[in-house]
């Protein structure tokens, strides 16, 4: 029973193939059927096949995310953090043009903390508790009331530009950053987190920066990060990604959910390895099978594969950025020790304080 194979859709070769490789990516094995050996990329009819044992795993994970009848994968639930700022605002902004083009949801989510008092120094510990109380209601009832006057300005603007069937939601809790979009992603399960982010929010605890990368830990799900000076409002005005790879399965995993979110709109990707030795032969084959392998399933998105050679990251990557245009950095958040947070730096934090242009962060 468990290697019975059932078709789980049936579209043309392109879109079948990002299909399989976007469930590929979260470990479900996929079959194509009736594909044209001679001429794969005119085959129409191309059924996607999984194992029946697989088929709960795939409806779960293809319930964070849409499928069109166009073969667009895109995600299905869009989460935005919001503390009222112009960034974040901004970000909310983005969402929902991003769900326009998915046909996704969008919910905003306000965090605020109760201020803690310290009572030992009081006699009267109970009209202390009253004045608590009431400074929660306040800061409760302001919080909301701010929320539901956004809520209302996003659902307008995607009114004014043409977009009224984006669903908008709202949630007001009450707890720390991190904690709380975490525990929101474990409850409303997007496809995609979108931030705004303030210069000095990611040199700090505020909404980005440690936060982004605590929750891409915690949750596995993707994060956009969309700092204070990016100029980029649209995703069709993005048209170069780079993704900064270390040419392991993390990388592979995250460059097929790449795929799968820029597969709808004319983008190149650039996909490139840092290292201090071009030349060795290893890297060199490390790089060969992963363009070897993505130049097979990717069909829509134009893929480019190359090495630097740095002992500094951060400055070739710049000149990099600014000879090939780039409007998108791409980065897999890989976990490290406590030594080497300290010895070395992770790459995506060093981007992430620095960023003026929109980053992209996987889970590692």
């Amino acid at each position: 029973m468990e290697d019975n194979l059932i078709v789980i859709a049936t579209d043309n070769y392109s879109s079948a193939l990002v299909l399989q490789s976007f469930l590929e990516s979260h470990g479900v094995a996929c079959f194509l059927k009736n594909v044209n050996l001679i001429q794969p990329h005119i085959s129409e009819g191309v059924k996607v096949q999984i194992k029946e044992a697989d088929v709960e795993k795939a409806l779960n994970i293809l319930s964070f995310f849409n499928y069109s009848q166009k073969g667009e994968l895109g995600p299905r639930k869009i989460l935005v953090p919001v503390d009222f700022s112009e960034t974040s605002k901004n970000a909310a902004f983005f969402a929902i043009k991003l769900a326009h083009k998915y046909g996704a949801e969008i919910k905003l989510l306000h965090l605020f903390t109760s201020p803690i008092v310290d009572m030992i120094p009081f006699s009267d510990a109970a009209s202390i508790q009253i004045d608590v109380d009431i400074s929660f209601q306040v800061l409760q009832k302001n919080a909301k009331d701010k929320l539901i006057k956004f809520h209302a300005e996003l659902k307008e603007y995607a009114a004014k530009h043409g977009m009224p069937d984006v669903r908008i939601g709202y949630s007001l809790r009450e707890s720390y950053v991190s904690y709380g979009i975490v525990e929101m992603c474990q409850q409303y399960k997007p496809g995609m987190v979108i931030m705004g982010a303030k210069r000095d929010g990611f040199r700090s605890s505020e909404l980005v920066g440690s936060v982004a990368a605590e929750v891409a830990d915690e949750t596995g799900i993707p994060i956009l990060v969309i700092p204070e000076k990016a100029k980029i409002t649209d995703m069709d005005q993005l048209h170069n990604v780079l993704y900064v790879t270390n040419l392991d399965d993390a990388d592979y995993q995250a460059l097929r959910k790449l795929i799968t979110i820029v597969s709808s709109f004319n983008i190149n990707v650039f996909c490139t390895h840092l290292t201090s030795d071009p030349e060795n032969q290893v890297v060199q084959a490390l790089v060969k099978n992963m363009s070897n392998y993505f130049n097979k399933i990717s069909k829509k998105v134009q893929i480019q594969f190359n090495t630097l050679e740095t002992k500094k990251h951060k400055d070739v990557l710049k000149d990099f950025i600014a000879e090939k245009k780039i409007n998108l950095v791409a980065l897999t958040m890989h976990k490290r020790n406590l030594l080497e947070r300290f010895v070395n730096p992770s790459l995506t934090r060093k981007m992430l304080n620095e960023a003026d242009m929109p980053l992209l962060i996987f889970p590692g």
